[in-house]
């Protein structure tokens, strides 16, 4: 079942962070490219939501799926998949996701 998606507040903050960081380390063009794939990730993700891992270890109804150096964290809400938050895979999700 395809769902739509949106991203929440803190979500969009991650990728202007993400933005920032790729566009001083390694370019604006890389910047550019990974952030699209990022989109495009989360369009695979809004078309199977199933893809994602089930993260109890975060909350109940949560899911992650890895894209490039980072994982998305999301729910499935009223036939909308709701990215709250993209952190860097050596990031500690419980550290960071509390109030999200």
């Amino acid at each position: 079942m395809a769902f739509g998606f949106r991203l929440t507040r803190d979500a969009q903050q991650d990728l202007k962070a993400i933005r920032r960081y790729t566009v001083n380390t390694w370019g604006q063009e890389q910047s550019r490219k990974y952030l699209q794939g990022a989109r495009e990730a989360m369009e695979l993700l809004a078309e199977f939501p199933g893809q994602g891992l089930v993260r109890l270890d975060v909350g109940e109804g949560v899911f992650s799926f890895p894209y490039g150096s980072h994982m998305l964290y999301y729910r499935l809400e009223k036939k909308q998949l709701v990215i709250f938050a993209m952190l860097h895979q050596r990031m500690v999700p419980t550290e960071h996701l509390q109030g999200r």
